[in-house]
């Protein structure tokens, strides 16, 4: 059974949402245009000569789009002009201590970026014509000048959203989220209670619960993220019900054993376990057309460059980290994906204290080097029978982590327990 994810259209109006901006951004790109949706946090690339016809059908207005022309002409034509999506870390400080957390988050990083250095580097992202940034931890309020750095991206006409634990001491969090008016405000639920306090510590599900109805009731736009664990498989419907009366979306995704997270191989489920749950969210998401039910690896599919998908485009196809989507870490580091530097620091591509995003993007060695890497995983993996069908595509991070420690096993791949597919195509590679 293929997937094919229809993102949903209908959201649940929550209160009057301030506009404040154009729904639209439209980039310049060598094929034409980059059409990114704030409303959906949804890009599509489209034909130079389709835009026109795209805007007469959709009745888009010339006042709800923001054209953002291509700064540099110095741009290569076989991928786009600079990342659509930004991960930033902006602190590893976290007031909790959750078991699977993949970077290790609890202390603040040594040489974390300063406020000013900060928002120096969000006109860099601004110059660069980055659409969208996602602010993650740690946890970033922890920050004392998370509103100020968030409020500046705001103001600079980024797409902005974050990842959020839910549990504060300031009772000033929730007004400061709705006076931002974030395009998405994510909240980490890892099932029912007894699964979500598994991982997360005693007492932080109901406060987190309470957070997520605090910042409904003030109009924030929200998604629920859960990890899928033994644990929480079977609370898949229960999870979609929670999310149906506070959030426009849910998103299910897989352990990644880095971090904290690489010694918990036992507690992640099976490969036919994924498949199933994603049968039964299949399943249930007709009962719940008012929420945009991610499962199956969709929010990376839908974010890659796969090969067929993009032709038309001259892009080359890959994974999203490093095609569409980069991140940055607390001290400023340069990466191609937000798991690389915890699992391989030599992927280091470089500073946003000193380096052109642009040029790191268009011109970096290391960087076409990642791209490669993980095009050739791709396209290894695309040739087995499971792909696309019971399993959604490769996990590049855990690939490479099983390279350099082969004792770790993949349990989303049908051959996870062989050694990494990373070694295999070495090995093919000096056959040949």
């Amino acid at each position: 059974m293929n997937f094919t994810y229809i993102p949903s259209l209908c959201y649940i109006p929550i209160m009057r949402i301030k506009k404040t901006s154009p729904r639209f951004s439209l980039r310049d790109e060598p094929f034409g245009f980059t059409l990114y949706d704030k409303n959906r946090l949804r890009h599509e690339f489209i034909l130079k000569d389709e835009w026109e016809v795209i805007k007469k059908e959709r009745a888009i207005a010339e006042p709800d789009v923001h054209y953002l022309p291509a700064k540099r002409t110095d741009f290569r034509d076989d991928i786009i002009y600079s990342p659509i999506r930004v991960y930033w870390e902006l602190t590893l400080g976290c007031n909790l201590h959750c078991r699977h957390c993949f970077n290790d988050s609890g202390k603040r990083r040594p040489y974390e970026l300063s406020t000013e250095e900060t928002i120096q580097g969000l006109h860099k992202l601004k110059e660069a014509n980055v659409l969208d940034i996602r602010f993650t931890g740690g946890e970033l309020t922890r920050r004392p000048d998370w509103y100020e750095i968030l409020k500046e991206a705001k103001n600079l006409g980024f797409s902005v959203s974050c990842n959020t634990n839910g549990v504060y001491a300031d009772p000033s969090v929730f007004e400061k989220f709705a006076r931002l008016d974030l395009e998405q405000v994510t909240l980490s639920i890892d099932g029912n209670k007894e699964a979500h306090e598994r991982n997360r510590g005693v007492g932080t599900f109901h406060r987190t619960i309470d957070s997520l109805r605090r910042m409904h009731e003030q109009g924030v736009k929200l998604r629920i993220n859960t990890l899928i664990t033994k644990s929480s498989l079977g609370d898949l419907e229960f999870m979609i019900e929670l999310a149906s009366q506070y959030a426009t979306e849910i998103n299910f995704f897989i352990t990644r054993f880095v971090g904290r997270g690489i010694h918990l191989t036992t507690e992640a489920v099976s490969f036919e376990e994924f498949f199933e749950m994603s049968q039964k969210a299949q399943e249930v998401r007709s009962r719940y057309p008012n929420v945009s039910i991610l499962h199956f690896e969709q929010a990376t599919i839908q974010n890659s460059s796969r090969s067929g998908l993009y032709d038309k485009f001259g892009l080359r196809f890959g994974p999203p980290d490093g095609t569409t989507r980069f991140n940055i870490t607390s001290d400023g580091g340069l990466w191609a994906g937000g798991y690389i530097p915890y699992v391989d620091p030599d992927y280091r591509i470089g500073n946003i204290k000193h380096d052109d995003l642009f040029e790191i993007w268009q011109r970096s060695p290391k960087l076409e080097k990642f791209r490669d890497s993980s095009r050739r995983l791709e396209l290894y993996c695309s040739h087995c029978p499971e792909y696309a069908k019971r399993c959604p595509g490769p996990n590049f991070e855990l690939e490479l982590l099983r390279q350099r420690k082969p004792e770790i096993q993949n349990p989303y791949c049908f051959f996870g327990n062989e050694p990494s597919l990373l070694t295999k195509i070495e090995e093919n590679d000096n056959k040949s």
